[in-house]
């Protein structure tokens, strides 16, 4: 069985996590971990000193063994972007989207801007059609295996094969959850997913 030791999914003190970055990266070093992408929601306005959580993330990267990467988790808007800055996503390694609030939308049209944006990575999907399968692909999407969302077998069937790679994400918000592998294994055991596993790092 798959033994997972990344996770492209997580959230801080910054804003609704509980642990520092220095914090959590001292833990992935303890546990073994060894990638880690901190990947702070934010904002058009975020209300938190951006810059200074890089240089924290470029801190606990040099401090500790293991590879800390910066990241960003934004909702789709119903004009089809991102909810953040317009220079922040060249300003990270991985921007995930999200549909967290419809903000007047159906889930089906949420999922469809969604992708069609700029995101990196769907952020833990629990819906797919054509039209979105189609945009996916043609845009190079990551699909999210989440840690803390339920996703239905159907829909993580739909995204391998239309050939999508799939991103781990524990979606952790404290310390107690960014090692708990164990569901995500199963789910990637169960559904064959051993060789669509996308690596930041190969």
């Amino acid at each position: 069985m798959i033994k997972i030791n990344w996770s492209y999914h997580s959230h801080t003190n910054y804003t609704d996590g509980s642990d520092t970055v220095e914090g959590i990266a001292r833990h992935c070093d303890k546990v073994g971990i060894k990638e880690i992408a901190l990947t702070e929601h934010v904002t058009k306005e975020p209300d938190y000193d951006f810059d200074r959580l890089l240089l924290d993330m470029k801190l606990a990267d040099d401090r500790f063994n293991v590879c800390v990467l910066s990241g960003i988790e934004a909702k789709i808007l119903p004009d089809g972007t991102l909810d953040c800055p317009d220079d922040l996503n060249g300003k990270v390694d991985i921007v995930i989207g999200s549909v967290h609030s419809l903000n007047n939308m159906t889930e089906q049209e949420a999922y469809e801007k969604l992708a069609e944006s700029d995101c990196m990575i769907i952020g833990h999907p629990q819906f797919v059609n054509e039209k979105v399968l189609t945009s996916m692909v043609k845009t190079g999407k990551i699909v999210e295996l989440s840690g803390r969302y339920e996703q239905p077998d159907d829909v993580i069937k739909a995204f391998k094969e239309a050939g999508l790679m799939f991103s781990i994400g524990l979606y952790s918000h404290s310390l107690e959850n960014l090692a708990d592998f164990g569901k995500l294994e199963g789910v990637i055991e169960r559904l064959d997913l051993q060789d669509r596993l996308w690596r930041f790092r190969p």
